[in-house]
């Protein structure tokens, strides 16, 4: 009885190892979806598109996969994708859809289903995605924030330096930079948002939303335009008498009534232009001559030593009020659409807390902060 016990249990645990076995060896479809922030687009208005982040969490190379996106229930497009690159295992891509003109103003939803992969049924939990769309009849300026934590000690750093300047000279209009410096003659101490985490540098962050991965920021500055904001916002900074304080007027203007919002406004002081001949970037990407295709603005880097001097830097953040959530009571709980709000704020201890290089190459950034999310809607410079 024993040995037959033995035999039992031993053929039991032979089998399980075999299914063990087949289940690690087999190929796994998956194919994620990241969540999506909320979109805004004109009633009416075609040529809306947002682009999906998806990632491939299998162990097989993607050569196609199928999808199906709906609209509070009607199907609005069902396609089948090849990939002009197979997406190998734990790659990344994205997915552009355009989003047909909604002819009432108002919130709606698209689903979004990745069915297939290969052919084969897509086995991911995240292959579904959820995009809220708010419909409204004015649609405000969206402008992208990007954020990049860095240092002069950091060999790693140049390439957030070039996305920050590919960004800046693609889109003059509606891209703000701000480049917080860490434990270098430009750092600046408190500038830590729970929002974006950055326990290596560099890390770049668009609009709060999305960590931006590679050599250049287009992807995730398109993808904070399209999404689109329900605000716009200006600001304007002046001097006081004395030299010593800057005060700083906003103005948001909500485009949909809302009764219980969670948006508060935060200020960023930050120069351009800051440069000292003895200042040294350490660089780890000289010789890479293959990044140049990638982002033009390596190209410093690229073809100079471990040791980069004479740059300028800009963007950089000098002063803060509210970086993490924004300023309290900065901006209603009731919002009332197409009217202003107004507030003001002051940046008092210039020249004692800290001195700029060069007053005239100063700005006052504002931010609209989602505390309902932790992101960046909007800004102005």
């Amino acid at each position: 009885m024993k040995k037959q016990h033995f035999l039992r249990l031993y053929a039991l645990m032979a089998l399980l190892c075999m299914q063990a076995y087949i289940l690690f060896a087999a190929d796994v479809y998956s194919l994620s979806v990241d969540k999506p922030a909320r979109m805004y687009v004109k009633t009416g208005a075609s040529g809306h598109k947002n682009t999906f982040i998806m990632h491939n969490y299998g162990n097989i190379v993607q050569k196609n996969f199928h999808y199906k996106a709906t609209i509070n229930g009607k199907v609005v497009d069902e396609r089948t994708v090849t990939f002009a690159t197979p997406l190998v295992a734990n790659g990344l891509t994205g997915l552009t859809i355009s989003i047909p003109p909604q002819s009432k103003a108002g919130d709606y939803e698209l689903v979004l289903d990745v069915t297939q992969i290969n052919g084969k049924p897509n086995g991911s939990p995240g292959k579904i995605a959820m995009l809220p769309i708010t419909a409204m009849n004015k649609l405000p300026t969206c402008r992208v924030v990007f954020e990049d934590y860095t240092a002069n000690w950091c060999p790693w750093c140049p390439s957030g330096i070039a996305v920050m300047r590919q960004m800046a000279k693609k889109h003059p209009s509606d891209f703000i930079g701000i480049v917080a410096h860490d434990g270098d003659v430009m750092g600046i101490k408190g500038y830590n948002v729970p929002a974006t985490p950055h326990s290596g540098l560099p890390t770049v962050w668009a609009s709060r939303a999305n960590k931006v991965e590679g050599f250049t920021g287009e992807l995730y500055y398109q993808m904070a335009k399209q999404r689109g904001a329900m605000m716009d916002i200006d600001v304007k900074a002046e001097w006081n008498a004395s030299g010593n304080a800057i005060n700083v007027k906003s103005t948001t203007t909500f485009r949909t009534n809302l009764s219980n919002a969670n948006y508060a406004l935060a200020y960023v002081v930050v120069e351009d232009g800051m440069h000292n001949a003895s200042w040294c970037q350490l660089n780890a990407f000289n010789g890479e001559t293959e990044l140049l295709g990638e982002n033009e603005e390596l190209g410093v880097f690229i073809k100079g030593s471990g040791e980069v001097y004479g740059l300028k830097y800009n963007h950089v953040a000098r002063a803060f009020l509210g970086v993490d959530s924004g300023m309290e009571g900065s901006l209603p709980k009731n919002v009332v659409a197409d009217r202003g709000i107004k507030h003001q704020a002051m940046f008092e201890g210039v020249g004692r807390n800290w001195t700029p290089q060069n007053k005239k190459n100063l700005r006052v950034v504002v931010m609209v902060i989602d505390n309902s999310t932790n992101s960046i809607v909007n800004g102005a410079h």
